[in-house]
């Protein structure tokens, strides 16, 4: 049992606890808990203002100087064992997974500036270019004013690491609101930033109990004071908390006037035509579904023509992983624990979908409440919640077609108003790709779908949408 553990909130570089803790138990293991300090208004008007003070300084540091922090940070943090076993015991993560996710983690510190300099360029340690070569003009990308909301789920260590990347690389502050399960990853991320040389203030986190109605306020509180809400979940959910506030005089918006980017979901599919290699698809499509299906990019689902031998292959790799199935804890694991409600949930489902002889199950059999074996699910109608929705488990489902343009529809239709996050299209002809309409923020050819896009993701352009562009006219 961890209940030793308290994470308190981090404001400017110093520890707070002005209110009481809470505690924050594992789904998956019953002994495994740690206490979180519940974050108090006066907690959220200290990271306010620390973040509101702090703008200055950190617009006055260069480019390079914010890239060298980050640079100096990716190579001193270290995760440990107890680290390690935090993040599998809180989400049920492989720990083989865990380890690489951590790697991801000192790599997007250490990338994320040299992808903003090579992108557009570095002048006077500021963001700018000549846009046009031989032309009298330079164009600077000048950081927003004021600080960054950041509300991060708890499904990925690697949201802290990769959103703190963009925003000390621009100069911008933040204050963090963590999920109660990702505090520690959080704060080791943090700490390394600061111990490195970045403001203390330009850079805080905060946590509170979700379940406590009341302190709803405290997100209103937050956004109101940012200029920029980067926001995780879907559009619902996230708008019921963050954005619109029902008082006595009627519903008020909160975002109105902000920079808002979303992370809404992570509805990823495939294209698969016969012309290329059954073998060498499924493999990218098995472990971009299964690596880690919780993830916003995890496949869901493939649109496939011809394709009878994909299918086999996929089979062949799905009962490799199902062989894989137990304690993420070990070494030997590849397919862990989703939560209990979803699990449950999917599973169900599937289970009715079968007697209507709307669904074929092929591969996956449920083992306990909170793990299945990987299930590979068959469908025929456009309409199926199968293709249309990320569900965070273990699943995939095959949807075939009668030629490559229909996939291509099918994979459109699916999309709904909405664009999809991410389409991967296997299939040896570019052109057929590239004159093709494809309903996707996201498009790879013969890549894994779990690919970490740094510079752009489900519509962000982070550079763009966080910065205020000025041109400089000058004389030859």
């Amino acid at each position: 049992m961890t209940d030793s553990l308290v994470l308190k909130n981090l404001i400017a570089g110093q520890e707070t606890m002005l209110g009481q803790n809470f505690t924050v138990k594992s789904e998956f293991y019953s002994e495994y808990q740690t206490q979180v300090a519940d974050a108090t208004l006066f907690d959220i008007k200290m990271a306010i203002s620390k973040a509101r003070s702090a703008s200055e300084g950190c617009k006055r540091l260069t480019f390079d100087e914010r890239k060298e922090i980050l640079d100096a940070a990716s190579k001193k943090i270290r995760f440990d064992s107890k680290d390690l076993e935090y993040i599998v015991k809180y989400t049920g993560m492989p720990i083989k997974q865990v380890k690489r996710q951590v790697e991801d983690i000192k790599t997007t510190l250490r990338v994320i500036p040299e992808l903003i300099e090579k992108r557009i360029g570095i002048k006077y340690g500021k963001i700018g270019r000549k846009p046009v070569v031989g032309e009298n003009f330079f164009k600077f990308l000048h950081p927003i004013d004021g600080f960054a909301y950041v509300v991060a789920p708890a499904n990925d260590p690697r949201v802290t690491a990769f959103v703190a990347a963009w925003l000390v690389s621009l100069g911008i502050p933040i204050v963090f609101k963590t999920a109660s399960t990702d505090v520690l990853i959080a704060q080791k991320v943090i700490w390394e930033i600061i111990n490195a040389g970045y403001l203390r203030g330009g850079i805080n986190q905060v946590c509170w109990n979700t379940k406590e109605v009341k302190n709803r306020k405290l997100n209103f509180e937050l956004v109101d004071y940012a200029s920029a809400i980067w926001a995780f979940g879907d559009e619902e959910t996230v708008d019921k908390l963050l954005r619109v506030e029902d008082t006595e005089s009627g519903p008020v918006d909160h975002f109105s006037g902000k920079i808002i980017l979303r992370h809404a979901s992570g509805r990823t599919a495939g294209i698969y035509d016969d012309q290329y290699s059954p073998k060498k698809a499924a493999e990218i499509i098995v472990e971009s579904a299964l690596d880690w299906p919780i993830a916003c990019n995890a496949m869901k689902a493939i649109f496939y023509y011809g394709g009878e031998d994909l299918e086999q292959e996929i089979k062949i790799k799905f009962q490799e992983y199902e062989k894989c199935t137990g304690d993420p804890m070990e070494e030997k694991t590849k397919v862990g624990y989703t939560k209990p409600q979803i699990n449950n949930q999917v599973y169900s489902r599937i289970i009715n979908l079968e007697k209507l002889g709307l669904a074929e199950r092929i591969l996956g059999d449920k083992k306990h409440e909170y793990q299945t074996t990987p299930i590979l699910l068959r469908v025929e109608d456009n309409n199926s919640e199968f293709l249309s929705r990320e569900y965070s488990t273990y699943i995939l489902t095959l949807k075939q077609s009668e030629t490559f343009e229909e996939a291509v529809y099918d994979a459109n239709f699916s999309a709904g108003e909405a664009n999809r996050l991410a389409l991967s299209v296997f299939t040896e002809e570019e052109d057929r790709t590239l004159k093709t309409v494809l309903k996707a923020h996201h498009i790879k050819r013969a890549r894994h779908s779990t690919e970490l896009d740094l510079l752009f993701h489900e519509g962000n352009d982070y550079l763009h949408k966080l910065t205020i562009p000025q041109i400089h006219r000058v004389s030859f």
